[in-house]
């Protein structure tokens, strides 16, 4: 009978210990953090955005500026989180103030946004007719540095720069310019600075400034070459001058005719102050994505604008310095003290 019960009890302890082992085993086999098989944790998405973003265009609908923000609406979808669209909001008038000024009044959490140029945000502030200054916004990043031209009808009977300039001295307040917002302050610097008086006759965007030449309402306009590319090609318009610091073929520059002008503005994205580092991060990286993407590359060489990346902090420091060279300017015309 003892026999038995030792045998009973040994088995019994085999059992418990065998017992003990596979729960142990089965413990250990669990999946961890540092096991080699086991696979990292996706990052999870960003719940921005989680719905559309309005992109508010403070220019009228079909000029250049129109062109290149829809190319980037477009295509930037698929470098944001969850893929959510971009609407443009054209929101023309004021001299660019009263789309830019809605984007100030945004709330900042990065579901309105501006593509604006800057002469809104370095020009118009110092007349004292805008809610913001150049430091009033949250940069994000800059896209465009546009060369401006003056273009007059093929069959004008200005063939140089000279036959014109001759023209607008003996003949002043005759020659008539249709202008955007951005260019106004660049003819009355002509004005000043070569002795003459241009009519100029703003419009919102460059599409009506162009339709007003054509129509022959006015003898001239100032224009971007992407803004007049059908009329370029059709030959019926030229230009003029530039009014840029670069060379483009053969058209004069004013600084090379002995004018000490040079303007070379630029467009870019910002949103309103306040708006937190890791949804600036995320539209920053989303639109430089955009900008480089293939199919943009491609729409904006179409159109003749190539892009002029400049990211968070350059294109602040661009705003910041041309509101200085703008105030300069503007009091050397006589347009502020």
């Amino acid at each position: 009978m003892k026999k038995i019960s030792l045998l009973f009890l040994l088995v019994f302890s085999l059992l418990v210990a065998g017992c003990a082992q596979s729960n142990q085993q089965s413990v250990s086999s669990k999946p961890s953090e540092t096991a080699p098989e086991a696979k990292p944790e996706e990052k999870p998405k960003s719940d921005f955005p989680n719905r559309s973003i309005e992109m508010i265009a403070p220019f009228a609908p079909g000029g250049a500026y129109d062109a290149v923000a829809r190319v980037l609406a477009k295509v930037v979808p698929k470098y944001l989180p969850n893929e959510q669209t971009v609407v443009v909001v054209n929101k023309p008038g004021g001299a660019g103030t009263i789309g830019v000024t809605e984007v100030l009044k945004a709330k900042p959490d990065g579901y309105t946004i501006g593509f604006v140029p800057t002469s809104a945000i370095t020009t118009e502030p110092h007349f004292g007719n805008a809610a913001y200054s150049h430091d009033s916004f949250q940069t994000i990043m800059r896209v465009l540095q546009v060369d401006g031209f003056m273009y007059v009808k093929a069959d004008s009977p200005w063939k140089t720069f000279e036959e014109w300039l001759e023209y607008v001295k003996q003949n002043p307040d005759q020659f008539a310019v249709s202008s955007v917002p951005g260019a106004v302050s660049l003819l009355e610097t002509l004005n000043h600075e070569a002795g003459i008086k241009l009519k100029i006759v703003p419009f919102d965007g460059f599409a009506p400034a162009m339709t007003a030449l054509m129509g022959g309402h006015v003898h001239g306009t100032i224009g971007v070459p992407s803004g007049v590319k059908a009329q370029l090609e059709a030959g019926e318009i030229r230009p003029l001058f530039s009014s840029s610091g670069r060379k483009n073929g053969d058209v004069p520059l004013l600084k090379e005719k002995g004018f000490n002008i040079e303007e070379n503005k630029m467009t870019g994205i910002i949103t309103p102050k306040g708006l937190s580092e890791d949804k600036v991060a995320i539209l920053h990286d989303a639109f430089k994505a955009a900008l480089e993407d293939p199919e943009v590359v491609e729409q904006l060489k179409k159109v003749d604008m190539p892009s002029y990346y400049g990211g968070v902090e350059e294109f602040q420091r661009d705003l910041t310095e041309n509101f200085k060279i703008d105030g300069e300017l503007l009091k050397k015309i006589g347009k502020i003290k």
